[in-house]
């Protein structure tokens, strides 16, 4: 049972507008003060704040407690001495604040310019009733508070990023750190979730997105601390984040029935002079219901940049440290929600009816087959010049006689059929493995077209 002890300071009887919840853990004295006084120095003040200590140190408590003096607002304190996680930690704040009209939540390392709610309540009262959430850009702090300098370039690839339709939510956390959302849809959407805890914002906004629209207010009201030492983007690993985000984004998918037709597992391996081929080669299919599943294994040339600037719904991009391909395919094999699944590499590309084709095929033959076999057309690569090669034909993809592989490219595969696992397989050879685990006389077909394209050094 969790002790918890509530102090109810200053706090007002009347119903107001704006519900603030600010959790905190360990947190430094100084980032503390400057949080809580940006919020004394709101000019809208038809708010309350609640203010839920989730089993912090002493130090941090007394910090809280010294600082939340300087409020002239209604406030409250929940002090809990035991930690349960910032998901239990929204959830207890934001009941004491249901009745609130619209909400946010802010984090104790932040600074927020004095009309910070003034903007969001504006925008949200302008905006549609269809409206669930207004947003907004923010800058950038370091550890001591100074502003971090920012080119042209840096604001243009914030509006670039920030600016994205509702559905690429699953794509990518965009929100940002300043927000407002009503109290309305935060019930309907259940809340903060305790299955994803190192994302539960990116959690909560696909969940929230799925009840209304949502505003950007393209104006900079706030500033985010960076490295701060408690900071969760400090003490979590990136690709720790990337791949529970995106474990989340599935589990809602699949949730709300949201499953494709065909997941394509994209490979990417310092791919950046033809990642983005092989990325607009998927995403112009005739065929539009697929997933990619775009795993990217440690480059270090500027391959992630270019994934970044895709913008699509369907994308699924998983930003991995180098663990060599036979591990990273494992990996995004668990993120694969479609009913087929098809392998590609950065350096290749599909016919643009490639997945129509396939997806057609297979369905107008016996349940039991498994494996679609098709071809696959050679490119000869000389110094970004290409070069027509030859067409390998499906029924080839075995040992001849001189005992030489030729890799098994095009073939679509049922899902529920593939075994996953790869311990102990090369990374040269996870195309043969797969193909040679899965295919049997019953239960595969050889189509005779060339839907993929193979590029050759």
């Amino acid at each position: 049972m969790t002790l918890s002890i509530i102090e109810k300071l200053n706090l007002g009887g009347t119903l107001v507008k704006v519900g603030v919840v600010l959790p905190v853990y360990h947190q430094e004295r100084e980032y503390i003060f400057e949080c809580i006084q940006s919020m004394e120095r709101q000019t809208f003040r038809d708010y309350k704040l609640v203010i839920v200590l989730d089993g912090p140190n002493d130090e941090t408590v007394t910090a809280i407690k010294e600082a939340s003096k300087l409020l002239t607002i209604p406030y409250e304190i929940v002090d809990r001495k035991v930690n349960l996680g910032i998901s239990p930690t929204l959830n207890e704040g934001f009941e004491l604040v249901k009745d609130c009209p619209y909400l946010t939540w802010i984090s104790s390392d932040n600074r927020h310019d004095p009309n910070f709610l003034e903007r969001l309540v504006d925008t949200m009262d302008q905006a549609s009733k269809e409206t669930v959430l207004v947003y907004s850009f923010y800058r950038r702090i370091d550890q001591h508070g100074t502003p971090i300098t920012y080119t042209k370039a840096w604001y243009e690839y914030v509006e670039h990023f920030m600016t994205r339709k509702r559905e690429e939510i699953f794509q990518n956390c965009f929100i940002g750190a300043s927000f407002m959302f009503t109290s309305e849809a935060f019930a309907k959407a259940g809340g903060y979730r305790v299955d994803f805890p190192n994302v539960q914002d990116h959690d909560f906004w696909i969940r929230l997105l799925q009840h209304g629209d949502f505003v950007l207010l393209r104006e900079y009201i706030m500033e985010y601390r960076f490295n701060g030492r408690f900071a969760l983007t400090t003490n979590i690993p990136p690709e720790q984040l990337t791949m529970e985000s995106m474990a989340s984004s599935i589990d809602i998918q699949k949730s709300i029935g949201k499953l494709p037709k065909v997941s394509v597992v994209l490979y990417s391996h310092n791919h950046v002079k033809t990642i983005d081929l092989a990325l607009n080669s998927i995403l112009q299919q005739t065929l539009s219901d697929f997933q990619i599943v775009i795993v990217d294994d440690g480059s270090t040339d500027f391959t992630p940049d270019s994934i970044h600037r895709t913008h699509d719904f369907r994308m699924i991009p998983l930003l991995l440290n180098h663990r060599g391909k036979a591990e990273s395919i494992e990996i995004a094999l668990d993120y694969c929600i479609g009913e087929y699944v098809l392998f590609m590499t950065g350096e290749d590309w599909l016919d643009p009816q490639a997945l129509e084709q396939m997806v057609l095929k297979m369905e107008s033959l016996p349940s039991e087959t498994d494996l679609l076999v098709t071809n696959h057309k050679i490119w000869y690569d000389r110094r970004g010049r290409l070069t027509s090669g030859p067409i390998i034909r499906g029924t080839r993809y075995v040992k001849s006689s001189l005992n030489e592989t030729i890799q098994p490219y095009a073939v679509l595969y049922r899902l529920r059929s593939l075994h996953k696992s790869l311990s102990g397989v090369s990374n040269n050879q996870v195309e043969t493995h797969f193909y040679s685990q899965h295919i049997k006389p019953r239960n595969t077909h050889w189509m005779n077209m060339a839907l993929y394209h193979k590029r050759m050094k």
